[in-house]
């Protein structure tokens, strides 16, 4: 158990450096997206500043003045647009050789040295070299040419077909190092620091030549240049030791390098461009070579775009490969999408047939609500008319009860009475009696009271209501003592249902012309037609019950 405790603790901190490189090379790579857009910037800067120095160079008035400015016009120039750089070594030789200036003369041949090693012609560069004479030479002149020598030998062991001659040239290669490292007095000159980084890296020692490197990277941060060259050979470190990750970071610190010193011949970008291929990042791959080579051709650095053709066709076929893919599954998605589309579509023509059958649904039951409610409303009516019917029926039994009892009280009171009278043998006065109509009168009276008591009784309102239906002024008022008049009577039938003339006569014992002159005069007087009036006295009192 505490084994495996200590290799967890003991891989705890390289997962976590791992971690931390994974996010940093990320970080990195979008850096590296965003100084290839802004290649145009940087070239743009490069060219305004050539532009400048050329401004200066015309309107110098000496020849040491204008041979400084070429020197720095070929800085410039170099590993930017060669063709430029071996005309500004042109006019360089040919100014210091019309000023008889033999340092300057010197410097032109190396230049011109410098533009055919960077251009892969080796021979004519070596030529050059060995056909210089050294005597007078300054210590900048032979530090010079003791780079040149490196950086040739290093080409050529690079791109040499046997193993002899590679080992040959790496033999020659490292031998300038240890000339240069001599030549330079500073161990602190920054030419010094990026020489030893490189020969402690031949030498095996690559702790050291990775602090070295991480120093001069620290001191040099704002130098585009140096951090290039510098994070390059850390690179070469890290791909000797195998740790592919730093190599891809450091790739990628010396090409964002690159971009924005604004040079076009340069190595890294093309060799973190084949990492990414063989990790499958073929965007990248592909738009890192494709950059890298659109440079090498501005920069016409044949060599380098020689080296780019060898995996500039693989890293392409990869990404026609992955866009042939891309194209397939987005064919697919288009199918895909397009059957969904049409299940969309059927589905919404479905759901609309729904709805349609639903608001039909709906519109059927909203009438067959509405006819409900008019038949509720219609028998809620009958169901107070029928209720109100009851009450008045009701009403009128206990009054016809109550009359006819009291009708059969007088009609035996009459009896005893005629009796009475034919024992007595008062047949005249009983003939005087019969004969007279005040009972008959009285009796009608009686009748009249009795039915105006009950009508009343049953609709308060009445009178108020009934003359509210006639006009302004021809309103109907009961004399004093009476409860109704004829006319308000003949109506109050009505409003019980009674509406035909001939039987409001006979319940009355009116005649039926008198009725008929009474509803007649009433009419005239109504606010309304003869059918509405009739309608409204029907509903008058009406009793509303749920």
């Amino acid at each position: 158990m505490y084994k495996y405790l200590f290799l967890i603790f003991f891989f705890i901190p390289f997962s976590v450096a791992a971690a931390e490189v994974a996010t940093s090379l990320d970080s990195l790579l979008l850096a590296l997206d965003k100084s290839i857009q802004e290649r145009e910037m940087y070239t743009e800067g490069k060219m305004q500043v050539i532009h400048d120095l050329e401004t200066q160079y015309d309107r110098s008035s000496s020849d040491e003045e204008r041979l400084v400015i070429l020197d720095a016009l070929f800085e410039e120039y170099k590993n930017f647009q060669m063709d430029s750089t071996l005309r500004i070594a042109e006019r360089r030789l040919q100014v210091a050789t019309e000023g008889n200036n033999s340092v300057h003369k010197n410097m032109a041949y190396l230049n011109r040295a410098e533009v055919m090693i960077v251009t892969g012609m080796y021979k004519e560069a070596l030529d050059i070299l060995n056909n210089l004479e050294r005597s007078d030479f300054t210590n900048s002149l032979s530090s010079y040419i003791l780079h040149l020598y490196h950086s040739l030998y290093m080409l050529m062991a690079e791109y040499s077909i046997t193993q002899a001659e590679k080992e040959n040239y790496l033999q020659l290669e490292y031998l300038y190092k240890d000339s240069i490292l001599q030549s330079i007095n500073n161990p602190e000159d920054v030419g010094y620091k990026l020489v030893e980084s490189s020969k402690l890296f031949v030498d095996g020692r690559m702790d050291e030549a990775l602090t070295l490197g991480l120093n001069v990277l620290e001191a040099y941060e704002n130098d585009h240049r140096i951090t290039a060259m510098m994070a390059h050979t850390m690179a070469e470190v890290y791909r000797k030791i195998g740790d592919q990750e730093n190599q891809k970071k450091y790739l990628a610190i010396s090409a964002i390098g690159d971009m924005k010193s604004g040079v076009k011949e340069y190595m890294s970008l093309p060799e973190l461009a084949e990492l990414l291929y063989q990790e499958k990042d073929i965007n990248r791959a592909y738009l890192y070579i494709k950059s890298a080579l659109e440079d090498a051709i501005f920069c016409k650095a044949r060599l380098r775009a020689l080296e780019m053709s060898r995996i500039l066709p693989i890293i392409n076929s990869a990404y026609d490969i992955k866009m042939k893919q891309e194209r397939d599954r987005l064919v697919l998605f288009l199918v895909v999408i397009t059957l969904l589309v049409v299940v969309l579509v059927l589905a919404i023509l479905y759901i609309y047939k729904q709805l349609k059958a639903l608001a039909k649904a709906r519109k059927s039951l909203k009438a067959f609500n509405k006819e409900l409610t008019d038949k509720n409303e219609e028998l809620n009516k009958l169901n107070n008319d029928l209720s109100e019917s009851n009450h008045v029926k009701e009403e009128y039994i206990s009054y016809v009860f109550t009359m006819c009892s009291s009708y059969i009280d007088k009609m035996e009171d009459f009896r005893k009475r005629v009796n009475r009278k034919i024992k007595a043998n008062q047949t005249e006065e009983l003939y005087k009696e019969t004969k007279s109509g005040t009972l008959v009168n009285d009796e009608l009276k009686e009748f009249y009271k009795s039915f105006d008591t009950i009508f009343l009784n049953i609709y308060h309102n009445f009178i108020d209501d009934f003359n509210a239906l006639l006009q302004e002024g021809n309103q109907i008022v009961p004399k004093e003592g009476e409860l109704l008049t004829p006319e308000l009577r003949i109506y109050a039938l009505i409003r019980l249902g009674i509406s035909d003339s001939v039987k409001i006569a006979s319940f009355l014992h009116y005649s039926p012309q008198t009725v008929y002159n009474y509803r007649l005069k009433v009419r005239n007087k109504a606010k309304t037609s003869k059918k509405d009036f009739l309608e409204e006295v029907k509903q008058l009192g009406k009793m509303n019950r749920n």
